[in-house]
């Protein structure tokens, strides 16, 4: 019998209730060791619509290029970009991040196996692969995928739905430096070494003999900025006294040179958090890219923003940015699609926050569609803001006059007139403010007012923007627009539900700007391959 050689070490009673349960038939014939010949090919193990083979059709169908001409050649030979391309992009499929669970599937996966070819890299190579290599040419890359979805008809390059979500980094949490902490911290450790100065000054003879013993606040040195030169410059009064003296008084500048070295290591220390941190509040030790953001549970962790914008749930375009307001960082990502895609979408879809008058005023010059949001646009829906007379919106405006008024029929005038820059951005704004003569005998003044110390009604006017929200209004309350904002809650909303909640992916596992957005990218490959083998499975039905 066939199973004689698996049952020669069992005893006579063990063979009797496996040999009863085998005739049985509740049972199917079960033979733990193998019992073919040869193995079966992994090609007849795999299902025709598998993941695996649409990544494997997507990714030959790329020019890699860009990635074979970074292989210098000489030494042993390396193993080919394209299969490393393609288990790397699986692996991210099917919710595997670190090289090390890469390089393990590759040993036990049959998907894995068949897609690699039986070769079996390393978690140093495949780590390497993606933080070097990959990163030079994944925005080539992702283009290359767009042209392809917009090849096969997955993609017309319509509508854009664009918005963001915060992804922690990874690192340390319990490892900020607070811009502001350290700016207070050299302050203070700059005053001390003005103590030293007036402590050097005194010590040394020469100096007292210049300035006639006046004090040092007196010469204006306690407002000198404290820099490298000014420490080096006392450093060198007291290496005078060191070399010219003895006893005490040599000593003493000793310990004062020493205080004095130690204060500049402080400063400089403090100076390069400042300078690490930027704009921004702060940064991380672990990966000073990272800043500070607030987090869905209220939690303020390590955190980078990710911008993404779709359209059909195929993403087009990724960017990743350190600040958290989405309005401001538009631009840079609007940027990054013109890179990344062949042409422009026709119409930009997306939420309030990034109905600012930069971007506005970006999509106009690039002559495409207005569908964003303003932050107001909401409560205008509602008939208590359209129906509230003391709002500045629903001020009457003569434009003979250039004047606004108010429910008590008072007229609001032009005050003046200048620039406001945006502190993120540095866009300049045009602003008029228009004011009240007098407020202080109206009955409505408690409701129109806000002010409690008697001040007339004033309201700041940006013209420009309200052109811009104006033909904004206009668009999302037509017919296309109401279809449009109800199709982006389905659209990008779902991309990232599918990144976080289907893909397991909320923390990125690489440190820097440049990796943690090379990373993304393959997130968003990931997940464009995901959605196609759904597509193609409903056309195949």
């Amino acid at each position: 019998m066939k199973s004689s050689g698996c049952l020669v070490n069992l005893s006579a009673k063990e063979i009797y209730y496996m040999t009863k349960i085998q005739s049985s038939a509740q049972f199917k014939s079960y033979q733990p060791q193998q019992i073919l010949l040869l193995p079966p090919s992994f090609d007849e193990l795999i299902d025709e619509h598998d993941l695996v083979r649409v990544v494997n059709r997507v990714v030959d169908s790329l020019n890699i290029s860009g990635l074979i001409n970074q292989y210098k050649g000489g030494g042993t030979t390396a193993y080919h970009p394209r299969m490393l391309l393609k288990i790397l992009l699986y692996a991210y499929s099917v919710k595997i991040y670190t090289g090390r669970k890469i390089a393990k599937a590759l040993r036990q996966d049959i998907h894995f196996m068949w897609l690699s070819g039986m070769s079996r890299p390393d978690f140093r190579t495949i780590n390497n692969f993606r933080s070097s290599k990959a990163k030079e040419v994944i925005e080539q890359l992702f283009q290359q995928m767009l042209l392809f979805l917009m090849d096969h008809g997955y993609i017309k390059m319509e509508n854009y739905f664009c918005d963001g979500s915060t992804i922690s980094a990874d690192c340390n949490k319990h490892k900020m430096v607070w811009k502001k902490n350290a700016e207070r911290f050299k302050a203070g450790t700059e005053e001390k070494c003005r103590e030293l100065f007036k402590e050097i000054d005194a010590l040394n003879a020469t100096e007292d003999k210049q300035y006639s013993g006046t004090d040092l606040e007196e010469r204006g040195l306690q407002a000198r900025e404290i820099t490298a030169e000014t420490i080096r410059g006392q450093a060198d009064k007291l290496d005078a006294v060191i070399t010219s003296s003895t006893g005490k008084q040599q000593r003493k500048a000793l310990s004062l040179k020493k205080k004095l070295k130690q204060k500049e290591v402080i400063i400089a220390a403090y100076g390069q958090q400042i300078e690490l941190a930027g704009k921004r509040s702060g940064y991380n030790k672990t990966d000073n890219d990272a800043s500070a953001m607030r987090m869905k549970n209220d939690e303020l962790l390590p955190a980078y923003n990710a911008l993404a914008g779709c359209e059909n749930q195929f993403i087009l375009a990724v960017s990743i940015h350190q600040n958290t307001n989405d309005g401001s960082c538009f631009k840079d990502h609007l940027q990054k699609l013109e890179q990344q895609s062949p042409v422009l979408p026709r119409a930009i879809v997306a939420d309030s926050i990034f109905g600012t008058e930069q971007n506005y005023e970006l999509l106009g010059s690039k002559r495409i569609n207005n569908y964003l949001k303003f932050p107001s646009y909401q409560a205008e829906q509602k008939q208590s803001y359209r129906q509230n007379p003391f709002l500045k919106d629903n001020f009457s405006y003569d434009a003979s006059t250039d004047s606004y008024t108010c429910p008590n029929e008072k007229q609001l005038t032009l005050q003046s007139s200048y620039f406001q820059t945006h502190k993120r951005t540095g866009y300049q704004s045009a602003i008029k403010e228009y004011q009240c003569k007098d407020c202080k005998e109206c009955p409505f003044y408690q409701q129109c007012c806000k002010s409690t110390t008697g001040e007339n009604r004033m309201i700041k006017v940006n013209e420009k923007l309200d052109t811009y929200t104006h033909q904004a209004r206009k668009n999302l309350n037509s017919e296309l627009g109401n279809a449009l904002r109800k199709q982006r809650c389905i659209e990008i909303e779902s991309c990232f539900g599918d990144i976080k909640h289907n893909m397991g992916f909320r923390r990125f596992h690489l440190r820097g700007l440049k990796k943690v957005e090379t990373e993304f990218s393959l997130v968003a490959m990931a997940h464009n391959l995901r959605k196609l083998q759904i597509k193609q499975e409903e056309k195949a039905a």
